[in-house]
């Protein structure tokens, strides 16, 4: 995996699901789990701590995982991965239209869950470091380009310089053209 510690969120009304979750995930990653049960906490921490991965269950009271998700990748791109009783093939179609990472019908197996979370983890970082790649690309570009008209500026004014001193070395020779006695063959 990484270096860091990932950050997985639960959003899980059912709290035998939630220990079974946490246990199983604690075992195998090195992760800071938080746990929710509705969508109103749940985007109420992601909007100012957001997580590297979001584990939400598609019906629940407040509103359904299907909007969750889409609400989630609204604020940044991160993997969700949805747990349904009942999944429709519509809940299915919407689910992968928003983007969202995997969706298991539960009963599931621990083990597929926990494999699709290294996945969607592994690609997070990817896609993170992808982005910091492409931001340090841009900043040096703009760097370059800065120096770059910084340059232009500086080579016009030498140029300015240079055809004016030019000009002044034509008007002292055509002046001392003039004061030059005239000879005549």
């Amino acid at each position: 995996m990484t270096d860091r510690s990932h950050k997985i969120m639960l959003v899980e009304p059912d709290a035998e699901v939630l220990e079974i979750l946490v246990a199983s995930l604690s075992r195998r990653f090195d992760a800071h789990i938080t746990c929710v049960a509705d969508v109103t906490s749940c985007l109420d921490i992601e909007i100012f701590d957001p997580h590297d991965l979001v584990i939400a269950e598609l019906e629940l009271e407040d509103s359904g995982g299907l909007e969750l998700s889409e609400r989630l990748m609204a604020l940044s791109n991160r993997p969700v991965i949805l747990l349904a009783n009942q999944a429709t093939c519509d809940d299915v179609t919407k689910a992968m239209r928003l983007g969202v990472s995997d969706l298991f019908r539960k009963p599931f197996r621990v083990e597929q869950l926990l494999d699709a979370t290294d996945r969607a983890l592994r690609e997070h970082d990817l896609y993170r470091r992808r982005a910091a790649k492409y931001r340090r690309m841009r900043e040096l570009v703009r760097r370059i380009i800065s120096e770059r008209r910084d340059l232009n500026r500086r080579i016009e004014l030498i140029c300015r310089d240079l055809v004016g001193a030019q000009r002044r070395l034509v008007h002292r020779v055509l002046a001392l053209e003039e004061k030059k006695p005239h000879q005549v063959s």
